[in-house]
């Protein structure tokens, strides 16, 4: 069975987590052993995330000031500190990663990613390791900006870190072909009706020559028929 995106409103992701997230940056919230993005690479997102698949990455900015500081944070250095000289998150997480990179930590940081696909509508994207931070400046917005790099998670039994890496990759549904799919399946089970437990779901397996990238072979499905037609491929 191919892993799949799981589809979630923000509630249920809140209730998943067992709190309210409201910032794109959370680092161990309720004491996790895993830190967790929101992220979205919509044209009219505020930040600019995305998906290198040549190289295998997920780049993820960080963020502003906030307007009760600048009233036109898009025009200001995104801030390493507070006002008190505490570290903002954009500090925290450049540090961890900077302690991975030195060998001050044995392990990369563990990142839970969420990506929005459109207003209250989330998909699962599974964990990725904080492998890198940089903090430089942007010449299409004339500032300093923070870019962190994420990897997949190795999970996949049998599989080696790279082989995992191309796979994972290779079968991501692009986000514009998710919206594509979720309007034309009208948010629900292309099979039932259900808009509970969603998944998006390749038609045709990646690991049998089914593209990511054609909406056709995309569909939505509930719990119930991913498993069926899980159950019938094996």
């Amino acid at each position: 069975m191919e892993t799949q995106d799981f589809v979630i409103t923000h509630a249920e992701l809140s209730n998943k987590e067992g709190m309210s997230l409201q910032r794109g940056m959370n680092y161990r919230p309720g004491d996790k052993e895993y830190s967790i993005f929101l992220m979205s690479v919509s044209p009219d997102a505020p930040y600019n995330d995305g998906f290198d698949a040549e190289n295998k990455k997920l780049f993820y900015e960080g963020e502003d000031v906030s307007k009760r500081e600048k009233a036109q944070p898009k025009e200001h250095d995104q801030p390493f500190f507070t006002k008190t000289g505490k570290r903002t998150n954009n500090g925290k997480f450049f540090k961890i990663a900077e302690d991975y990179k030195l060998g001050r930590r044995n392990k990369p940081e563990q990142i839970k990613v969420y990506e929005k696909i459109k207003n209250n509508v989330w998909s699962d994207k599974g964990f990725f390791y904080l492998t890198d931070a940089k903090y430089e400046h942007n010449d299409r917005e004339n500032r300093k900006t923070f870019k962190f790099v994420l990897e997949p998670v190795s999970s996949h039994t049998g599989l080696s870190q790279e082989e995992y890496e191309d796979f994972e990759f290779s079968r991501r549904i692009p986000t514009e072909i998710k919206r594509i799919v979720w309007e034309r399946d009208e948010g629900k089970c292309a099979k039932c009706g259900s808009k509970e437990n969603l998944h998006f779901d390749h038609l045709i397996p990646f690991s049998k020559g089914g593209s990511s990238l054609d909406p056709k072979n995309i569909q939505v499905l509930c719990g119930k028929h991913n498993l069926q037609k899980s159950d019938k491929i094996l």
